[in-house]
């Protein structure tokens, strides 16, 4: 019996040594969503059960994290997309159909760019959130009335606490890290009992894309950073106790944008979440001029969070099914109407 269940549809989970194969694709685009990079397939690629193939000259990459087959994102590549996205919804049909769930084929992160290469007629498509995007240099900054909590409570940490900021070295900080880790997801869990327990679901996911790129960033190009605070009850700078309290990560997202995609602080440590965001855009990505902070995954907290950020510019993202196409009883096909997103 073969092990590999999608060895007959031809396809492979994403390794470290694909990376030279998948960039250029990722690299062609002028506006890609924080989804759409090598280092966020292969951190996630556990998670989500990632997997990819090349089809009439398009990059597609699949996922398999609940179960059914999707499409992570729609083929990527320089013309005849519409053939590919076909051969790519025959592929989900097949394998979803094998696994008792017909229905479930659609391309789960489409971008607005993406979206214009496909013939509409073809496709149901409905929005599902966005990326949010801000200047680099107000974050720095957090100048204005609007920002003056945010830039508030990063001075009253400076106040407050001995810090250090650092760059990320995994021989170094991986252990520290990787304990922060356990002990925010056990803090949000917590403190969300009352939410579904998808959410929960997610947090777990996430925290497994974190470990491995904890593990893997610099071998990804990934940029991080930590911060060690001093215990604020010591009176000696020489001899009191400083431990990790947060970490952070990001990359370059196209032309115009760094992306950061993993952020993780001790929450009872007041204006910490503040001074890592400002910080880590002003040592590292103040040579662009937007930041990308990825979309808020349907959650309100979260949701609320960002927003408050004022955010210059939101980058939707669309789930793409295929339109049905009725019969008439005497065997004729009756156009689909096509649905528009909402604005």
């Amino acid at each position: 019996m073969d092990e590999d269940p999608f060895l007959g549809w031809g396809l492979k989970p994403v390794e470290l040594a694909d990376q030279a194969v998948l960039n250029p694709y990722f690299n062609s685009l002028s506006e890609p969503l924080s989804d759409y990079t090598f280092s966020q397939l292969y951190t996630w690629r556990n998670s989500l059960r990632i997997l990819w193939k090349e089809i009439a000259g398009h990059l597609c990459v699949f996922a398999n994290g609940t179960g059914d087959l999707t499409l992570l994102m729609p083929p990527i590549g320089d013309t005849g997309g519409d053939a590919a996205l076909k051969a790519a919804f025959e592929l989900m049909d097949d394998y979803n159909a094998n696994h008792g769930v017909p229905d479930r084929s659609r391309i789960e992160y489409c971008s607005e760019e993406l979206l214009r290469r496909f013939n509409r007629a073809a496709l149901k498509v409905t929005p599902m959130g966005a990326d949010y995007v801000y200047e680099v240099k107000r974050m720095i900054d957090l100048a204005g009335g609007d920002l003056a909590s945010k830039r508030q409570a990063k001075n009253r940490f400076i106040r407050n606490y001995r810090h250090r900021a650092e760059p990320y070295c995994a021989a170094d900080h991986l252990k520290d890290c990787l304990a922060l880790l356990d002990n925010w997801k056990i803090h949000q869990d917590a403190q969300h009992l009352e939410e579904p327990n998808a959410n929960a679901i997610k947090r777990s996911k996430e925290s497994i894309a974190t470990a491995l790129c904890l593990e893997s960033a610099q071998t990804l190009g990934m940029q991080g950073m930590v911060v060690y605070v001093q215990d604020p009850a010591s009176s000696s700078a020489q001899t009191g106790q400083w431990s990790l309290r947060a970490f952070t990560f990001g990359e370059v997202l196209g032309r115009q944008q760094s992306s950061i995609t993993i952020e993780k602080t001790d929450l009872e440590v007041r204006g910490l979440a503040q001074f890592v965001f400002s910080e880590f855009c002003q040592k590292y990505w103040g040579h662009l001029p937007l930041v990308n902070v990825g979309d808020d995954w349907g959650l309100e907290s979260l949701a609320w969070t960002k927003q408050s950020y004022r955010p210059v510019k939101m980058l939707r993202k669309f789930v793409m099914r295929p339109q049905a196409i009725a019969t008439s009883p005497t065997g004729i096909e009756i156009a689909p109407i096509v649905a528009t997103e909402a604005a």
